[in-house]
């Protein structure tokens, strides 16, 4: 969002000191160090909490509130399954700055795999997005099978926006993660890690030693076939 509204490009810098304070609250990188003065493939490769508050701040409270809207978080996909959940992202609304920062790096709200999945294919699919399905065909006996077309909902990024975060994407499977032994030399793979930390709900807050590890990617990184989650 920050890149797609121009208000971050390659030539922004973060000074990265392990810890940032957003109100009366101080927001730590998950090892609570600094790496100094960083660029954006340095907050993606090492998934700097601090640089995505500062991404934020710089797109705003408004604009970030919308792209999110516009990705799909607060609303169901319309998926062929039961029961889908909106998800929360109502902390939002209040437009506080704590909110709002703690939202960048993905805590203060909940989202759906589907949602999330829908979301991250945006990215793959050059800024639109579209609407998920589960069934690619329906047989029809004695009739016309019924294919199931690439349905566009809205285009949330640019084109260049989406090559750019699928150039930085790729550098970080080439160059990041686990050092790079995991590239593959025939195909580029656009990739993230996430880990989030677990509430704790006896105690509130969250646990120290209790993850949920996530990872994403698609491939080919030129054209996109794949997407997992």
């Amino acid at each position: 969002a920050g890149i797609d509204a121009g208000v971050v490009g390659d030539a922004t810098t973060h000074d990265d000191r392990g810890f940032v304070v957003v109100g009366d609250r101080t927001i730590s990188n998950f090892d609570g160090k600094g790496l100094g003065t960083v660029g954006l493939q340095e907050i993606l490769d090492h998934s700097i909490n601090t640089g995505a508050v500062f991404v934020s701040q710089q797109l705003g409270t408004g604009a970030f509130r919308r792209y999110l809207s516009e990705l799909g978080f607060g609303r169901r996909t319309g998926i062929e399954l039961p029961n889908e959940s909106s998800g929360l992202v109502e902390n939002l609304d209040k437009g506080g700055e704590v909110e709002i920062a703690t939202a960048s790096f993905g805590q203060g709200i909940a989202v759906t795999p589907i949602q999330m999945t829908t979301a991250l294919g945006t990215i793959a699919n050059g800024g639109v997005l579209l609407k998920p399905h589960i069934v690619d065909r329906l047989e029809i006996l004695g009739g016309a099978d019924r294919v199931t077309e690439p349905e566009v909902m809205r285009r949330v990024f640019k084109e260049a926006t989406s090559q750019k975060i699928t150039d930085l994407l790729v550098n970080v499977v080439d160059n990041a993660l686990l050092g790079g032994t995991v590239a593959l030399p025939h195909y580029r793979v656009a990739a993230k890690t996430g880990t989030a930390q677990l509430p704790n709900r006896e105690r509130g807050g969250y646990y120290d030693d209790r993850f949920l590890h996530t990872f994403f990617g698609y491939l080919p990184g030129s054209e996109q076939k794949f997407l997992t989650f």
